[in-house]
């Protein structure tokens, strides 16, 4: 039974890491992790350092903190206001290179295209010091650039680069220029007709859906697919479901990234710069599950909260080789990196261990999520690596507040805790097994 459940998973995770617009999808997130990092560090700057009234305030004058304030904001909209539209663009050309298609940047610029071709001629924007909101024609907001067009990004990039690709290989729309021309000047005319198309294509489509539905791609989309996926993945029940099936994925020695990490990074960054934007603007923040939740609360030392075993085991170990090892991978764990322990402690296919990290972190999610909605603490409002040490994490993350950081030395002793039975209970079964070779 084991094999056969193994095997079956094996296969799902082989079938959605190999999958291409689900890989591709991965590796658009994981490069534009350093955009992300560095807008919520200037979201904070501004909102803890030289914002009047924070730490500066007093020291130097409120005008001058708040002109020092453009500069994050100007970053701001050069990174996470933007955001959909780069990973539109990454993903198109990822696919198109993955496609191993002999133009990707040209994919990528037409996918480019069609997102914006795919905007309302009219947005309605409210002027500074205004109530009521103005149409205003050819302007394109953040709001449809940013990561709350993501999914509009990634279907228009996916649907325009295979589209794209396939009316490129079309020989008899290729214009062939014969003599000594440059290559650039050839790819572009081969590829003419192909832009032309597919871009009056996503033109059509988009007119389409405003005279005969009534509605605008960019609402349809988010209808029918962000809100559903931002409403599941922020929902503590299914959040806790996910997380027990990726913990119990990863104890088989299969990494659970490849299978859910695609799915729900789009709409955790969603709800990421939600938060963001609302606690810039001085909103209530709307929020607590966002992308670094799990790894404030649930993953300090890596999936399954394994740093609490590593200190269980300087706690209460007596056995001299699991306190070598856990002084040899400490200093990897403490940054949030635990391949170590999972296969070399071992925790995969350890059928005692098995059980605390599948499930603790899961514990520590509803403690984590009940302290932030009962306002024990605050909501995550910037956005901090995965690498970044417990403890600091907690008090980036939520923008300054110590409380959040208690929380985390509280759910670190609770793990402790929580693992220490079942490495005594593992310690057993090592000792019986020495006399039982002796």
């Amino acid at each position: 039974m084991k094999d056969i459940l193994l095997k079956k998973t094996l296969s799902l995770a082989q079938w959605m890491g190999s999958q291409i617009h689900l890989r591709t999808m991965r590796d658009a997130f994981i490069m534009l992790i350093p955009f992300l990092v560095l807008s919520g560090m200037m979201i904070l700057i501004n909102n803890v350092v030289i914002n009047p009234g924070g730490i500066l305030s007093g020291i130097v004058a409120d005008t001058t903190l708040s002109s020092w304030q453009t500069v994050g904001n100007k970053v701001v909209n050069g990174t996470m206001n933007i955001l959909g539209m780069l990973i539109g663009l990454v993903f198109s050309y990822n696919l198109a290179r993955n496609r191993q298609f002999a133009n990707p940047l040209m994919a990528a610029l037409v996918a480019v295209s069609c997102l914006f071709v795919l905007m309302p001629v009219l947005n309605a924007f409210t002027p500074e010091g205004a109530t009521a909101e103005v149409m205003i024609k050819s302007a394109a907001p953040y709001a449809l650039l940013g990561t709350s067009g993501t999914f509009v990004a990634l279907v228009c990039g996916g649907l325009a680069t295979e589209l794209f690709i396939r009316i490129s290989k079309n020989k008899r729309l290729q214009i062939r220029i014969e003599g000594n021309v440059p290559p650039a000047v050839i790819q572009s005319f081969n590829t003419l007709f192909a832009v032309m198309i597919t871009v009056l294509l996503f033109a059509f489509v988009s007119y389409l859906m405003v005279v005969v539905v009534g509605v605008e791609l960019h609402e349809l989309i988010n209808m029918v697919i962000q809100k559903p996926l931002l409403g599941l993945a922020t929902s503590l029940p299914a959040y806790i479901l996910i997380d027990v099936i990726n913990n119990f994925v990863f104890s088989l020695g299969i990494n659970p990234g490849g299978i859910t990490g695609a799915i729900l990074e789009a709409p955790m960054l969603v709800a990421m710069q939600q938060n963001m934007d609302a606690w810039a603007a001085g909103r209530e923040i709307p929020n607590i599950i966002v992308r670094p939740f799990s790894d404030l609360y649930g993953r300090m030392g890596g999936t399954g909260i394994t740093l609490c075993l590593i200190i269980a085991v300087f706690i209460r170990s007596k056995r001299k080789e699991l306190r070598s090892f856990s002084r040899t991978v400490m200093p990897t764990t403490l940054f949030n990196i635990n391949e170590p322990v999972i296969f070399g402690f071992p925790i995969i296919f350890n059928p005692i261990l098995m059980i605390p990290f599948t499930f603790i972190p899961s514990i520590l999610y509803i403690i984590a999520y009940y302290a932030t909605a009962w306002g024990w603490v605050s909501k995550i409002v910037v956005f901090v690596p995965w690498s970044v040490p417990p403890l600091i994490s907690g008090y980036l993350a939520s923008g300054g507040d110590y409380r959040n950081v208690i929380l985390q030395f509280i759910l670190l002793v609770l793990g402790v805790l929580l693992y220490m039975p079942f490495l005594m209970l593992y310690e057993k079964v090592l000792n019986a097994q020495d006399n039982s070779a002796h």
